[in-house]
């Protein structure tokens, strides 16, 4: 029997929701991004707010809104969390500064680090997406259906090859394995820059 089957006529227990979404202001100076981690139950109605500074990808500011928490006390948790100013944004350089930062007697919040965390997990995807949409010329952007562009099949496999040939994205997943390298269906996209072109542009304007 299958797991779906399983469940089928039982009553949910808890269902929790995650959400997380990007605005871009590139037209800054540093450019910035604005990041809203969000987590939604019956329990938590909770967003945490992320500014970025894209050019050094640290944070410059954060604000958390709790709406509703389990206990009167959980708000309690969120000075803790002034800390996160200047902060590198990856994975690493957080985990460090949480384990630094908030002591071990418990001062922090446990759905406040998920919020956090949901939030670098899915920024390089999103800023990735982002600056790919900037760049690929619209006859080949696969995202885009302009009049002069070109069949769908031609577009996805030219894209394909965009972000396998990045620094980054090469062999970060199967699909991106280097097995699926195909010389021909890059040709259209080689002279746009890679997502790390972009990425080092926005560290270093100007060169």
């Amino acid at each position: 029997m299958s797991i779906r089957k399983k469940m089928q006529y039982t009553p949910v227990g808890l269902e929790r929701n995650m959400s997380v979404s990007f605005w871009w202001f590139f037209d800054q100076s540093p450019s910035r991004a604005v990041i809203e981690s969000k987590i939604y139950d019956r329990y938590h109605d909770i967003s945490l707010l992320i500014e970025i500074d894209l050019s050094q990808q640290t944070i410059i500011e954060t604000e958390i809104e709790e709406r509703r928490t389990p206990f009167v006390t959980c708000p309690g948790a969120i000075p803790a969390y002034g800390f996160l100013k200047g902060v590198k944004f990856n994975r690493p350089g957080l985990e460090i500064a949480i384990r630094e930062s908030v002591p071990k007697s418990g001062d922090g919040c446990i759905r406040i680090d998920q919020l956090l965390f949901y939030a670098v997990d899915n920024f390089v995807s999103a800023l990735a997406y982002e600056l790919k949409s900037r760049q690929i010329p619209d006859r080949w952007n696969e995202e885009r259906h302009a009049p002069d562009a070109e069949p769908f099949e031609k577009r996805s496999a030219a894209v394909h090859q965009w972000w396998i040939r990045d620094r980054v994205m090469k062999n970060s997943c199967f699909t991106m394995n280097v097995k699926f390298a195909n010389e021909e269906n890059r040709i259209p996209l080689e002279k746009e820059p890679t997502i790390t072109t972009m990425l080092l542009g926005l560290r270093n304007p100007g060169k």
